[in-house]
């Protein structure tokens, strides 16, 4: 990801062609998981004019060794480095081994570490220890613009609520962080000539035990005016950019007071828009990765809205679970019904269902797991297409420190069956490897702790 200058960096470019040191530089740790975040963390320095002439960094590399080695080629060039991280508990294992690899560049106190995102905010704690030297919990667009502005100034971060730091007498916790307000901020860094998926809505009043957002996002929810996303769109228009996708825990939500209720009149706004501003010249991409839909709001008249308005013929739901005690129990409030009613209804629109199961959630039994395996081959013989998940325990969650249940040679044939016909896709093996990496990371830094 080479990133293009804008004119906020002019001086910094100057000072580079004179081959002086630079004072100091921000550094995005890039990987292929944490891309949407670092563009709302740049859209927040945009937001900032104080900031505006902080020099980035995009680090990019694919291995630990080649980030080592261009950080200490960058340090000869900076008095200073922050080298910022954001990732998700599945990639956990494998930044602290990056982490414990950079430890020899932090004599003398020029590198400092950051992490942000779902995992460090579940537990700051064992990322501290892991050799970090400040978390952001919470919403990053807030904190992260006072970071790094106080950084750069060396002054003290101890006034910046929502971070953890480490302190040579213990880790300190500078009080609650603050809730984004989405309207603060650009949903993209366009001075900065970056895009990507715009965020429409945070947050989700639905508390599925194995699920982190709730706890992290919040249970109320929020959107992004239409206003704010057709600015973004707009800038994305004007710069060849026609392809447009969003990012929401329940895309058919947006414009809901409580994100339990549709608003069809604030989805057709928001649809209506986008087509406008796009013609017939680029394409929207909705209810689709990076976001999804919940199955009981796959109904006739959102679905007539996605018809005319948007292009994708597929739609992302998560169903979790073909057995309805495992449903109750993960409190995940639909039924199996509810997802058969939704598939039935996206086909009759012409959209596919792209439906998401987990398997080894924590004490699911034999027989829960094949009426799982049941439902996806039903959906499957119907024209649906399963994406498979392994159950992987989320900081923050109610199911945090609880084990996945093994997924039985029997139960893994059949699905390997569905993948051989063409229905059925995800990275459920290797999620379970991750899983159990998760857990050994986890007890580096626990030792007593029963997971």
């Amino acid at each position: 990801m080479t990133m293009k200058m804008g004119k906020y960096h002019s001086r910094y470019d100057a000072m580079c062609s004179r081959s002086e040191r630079a004072p100091h530089a921000v550094v995005f740790r890039c990987q292929p998981w944490n891309r949407y975040s670092f563009l709302a963390l740049l859209a927040c320095l945009e937001a900032q004019p104080q900031n505006h002439l902080t020099p980035i960094l995009w680090l990019n590399t694919r291995t630990k060794a080649e980030a080592v080695s261009t950080l200490h080629r960058w340090l000869e060039t900076h008095d200073r480095l922050m080298v910022v991280y954001s990732f998700m508990s599945p990639q956990w294992p494998e930044t602290a081994q990056e982490v414990r690899a950079l430890q020899p560049l932090r004599k003398g106190g020029r590198l400092m570490l950051a992490a942000g995102g779902p995992h460090p905010s579940a537990s700051p704690r064992s990322v501290l220890r892991a050799g970090f030297d400040v978390v952001c919990r919470g919403d990053g667009e807030p904190i992260f613009p006072q970071l790094v502005g106080q950084w750069a100034r060396k002054a003290s971060l101890h006034f910046i609520p929502g971070l953890y730091l480490d302190t040579p007498t213990g880790v300190v916790f500078t009080g609650q962080p603050l809730k984004a307000f989405l309207e603060d901020v650009p949903a993209l860094p366009v001075a900065h000539g970056k895009f990507g998926p715009i965020e429409i809505t945070r947050g989700c009043p639905y508390g599925c035990r194995y699920c982190q957002t709730p706890r992290l996002k919040g249970r109320s929810i929020r959107h992004r005016s239409p206003k704010a996303i057709f600015r973004a769109v707009e800038a994305m228009v004007e710069a060849g950019r026609m392809d447009l996708r969003f990012i929401s825990p329940n895309a058919l939500a947006y414009g809901s007071p409580d994100g339990r209720r549709p608003n069809a009149a604030a989805l057709q706004e928001l649809l209506s828009g986008l087509r406008h501003r796009v013609s017939h010249a680029g394409r929207i991409f909705f209810g689709t990765f990076p976001s999804e839909v919940r199955p009981e709001w796959v109904q006739p008249h959102l679905m007539e809205l996605l018809v005319r308005y948007a292009d994708n013929r597929q739609i992302v739901m998560g169903a979790q679970s073909g057995d309805p005690h495992m449903l109750q129990r993960m409190n995940r409030g639909h039924s199996v019904e509810d997802v058969r009613r939704a598939c039935a209804v996206a086909k009759s629109f012409g959209i596919r269902p792209v439906v998401d199961f987990i398997l080894g959630l924590p004490d699911e039994t034999y027989e829960q797991m094949s009426r799982s395996v049941d439902f996806m081959e039903e959906l499957a013989e119907t024209g649906a297409r399963i994406h498979a998940h392994t159950f992987m325990p989320l900081p923050g969650s109610p199911w945090g420190v609880r084990k996945p249940e093994p997924i039985p040679d029997t139960i893994q044939a059949r699905m390997e069956r569905l993948i051989s016909q063409g229905k059925l896709f995800g990275q459920w093996k290797a999620q379970a490897r991750l899983a159990l990496q998760a857990l050994r990371e986890a007890k580096r830094f626990f030792p007593g702790h029963s997971f």
